[in-house]
């Protein structure tokens, strides 16, 4: 771990990511398997619904004008609300937007490049209220006073009638990680996957139409049925993990050993570009996770949302059922608009130029159209919307204690 964080940034080891394995990452991973179990079992899925549904309403609104918000809004609130009751029906939300800050400022705290003391550590034998020291204290305090309000709010204030990640922990440790990250990463992705590659998207959409059908929106009963969206789920950027023991592990004949506390970096280009699993790597095509009957291969998933048995199956889910809605209602293609920056119509990359993030790759922001499929589908959307359970302690009740 850099110096800085371990000291300075995260000293008590709130942060599961930057931290020293303890006895409260074993609790924490007891409670998140139990709860990402009941994710799997659909326990969220009514949320993730109403979610997407509400995503729906705001492209519609604006045409997709704004769509590069509305993803991060959509992914952001089922997060949220999911983990501590906070909904975010308009994304534009000051809660929001201080979530959205400490995680911008958590971001840039763990590069090396943060503190002068990750290069030279003497220097923090300097006393009094140097930058690193106050910027730090600044975050931790801002971390903490947030995290105490949401926690509060979801065990006894105004989201105790919901189902919540925080009831469940109980303030026994922090929830799952920033699934909400990478989720928004791969809608965008997603989005410019249908602007610079539009061949695959007519299958999606005869697909989604024959399990569908064109008087409602698809569901998450639909999705045995939808395995190329399910393949689309797959196409899609990792974060540094440590080894909690000594390991030693052998590749093409040859053993590598690796110290406890070692700071690992998965290589994911690599990864996605292994030639033998990915021909044609740099195409977006869904039909690669497919066998010949049509059905989804086995054991042949993408390094998109981590490495290992754990998975984010909450994340995942979020992506399916957003990308389902979007092709059931809209055909999504390339804007007309001007690049500002050039005054010529805008150029769509999809190449390393286009992308840019911390951690994780994200694209840079482009124009987008949403075009309805047709006004028929339009009505069954704001009628979808008007008759939807909009109540949270419905569709996350609390559970009862024996």
């Amino acid at each position: 771990m850099l110096h800085y964080v371990r000291k300075y940034v995260d000293p008590e080891n709130v942060f599961w990511a930057f931290s020293e394995e303890c006895e409260s990452h074993s609790l924490g991973r007891k409670l998140t398997t139990r709860i990402m179990s009941l994710v799997r079992a659909g326990k969220t899925d009514p949320l993730h619904e109403y979610e997407s549904t509400l995503n729906i309403q705001h492209l519609l609104d604006d045409g997709g004008k704004d769509w590069f918000h509305h993803m991060e809004r959509v992914v952001s609130s089922a997060v949220l609300t999911a983990a501590f009751g906070m909904h975010c029906p308009t994304g534009h939300e000051q809660e929001l937007k201080t979530v959205f800050n400490l995680l911008d400022e958590t971001a840039y705290l763990a590069t090396p490049t943060a503190s002068i003391t990750n290069i030279f550590p003497f220097l923090d034998l300097i006393p009094g209220p140097m930058p690193w020291r106050t910027r730090a204290e600044s975050f931790r305090k801002q971390n903490d006073a947030l995290y105490e309000k949401l926690v509060d709010d979801a065990v006894t204030g105004k989201a105790s009638g919901m189902d919540t990640w925080a009831a469940f922990f109980a303030k026994e440790d922090k929830s799952e990680g920033d699934q909400r990250h990478l989720t928004v990463i791969s809608l965008h992705t997603f989005v410019l996957a249908c602007i610079r590659y539009p061949d695959w998207i007519g299958t999606a959409q005869r697909e989604i139409d024959s399990v569908v059908g064109t008087d409602r929106f698809p569901t998450f009963k639909d999705r045995p049925f939808l395995p190329y969206v399910d393949a689309i789920v797959r196409v899609r950027f990792g974060v540094p993990h440590r080894s909690s023991v000594d390991d030693v592990i052998e590749n093409q004949g040859e053993q590598y050993f690796i110290p406890k506390n070692s700071i690992i970096f998965a290589v994911t280009w690599a990864i996605e570009h292994d030639q033998s699993k990915f021909e044609d790597h740099d195409r977006f095509m869904p039909e690669r996770f497919l066998d010949s009957e049509g059905k989804l291969k086995p054991n042949y998933e993408t390094s998109a949302f981590g490495f290992g048995r754990r998975g984010t199956p909450f994340a995942e889910r979020s992506l399916y059922i957003n990308i389902a809605t979007m092709l059931w209602t809209f055909n999504i293609r390339a804007s007309n608009d001007v690049d500002p920056k050039t005054s010529l119509p805008f150029k769509y990359d999809d190449g390393d130029a286009a992308f840019n993030g911390p951690f994780s790759n994200s694209p840079l922001k482009f124009p987008a159209v949403f075009e309805p499929r047709s006004p028929e589908r339009v009505e069954v959307a704001r009628r979808e919307w008007a008759e939807c359970e909009k109540d949270l302690n419905i569709l996350m009740p609390a559970q009862k204690e024996n």
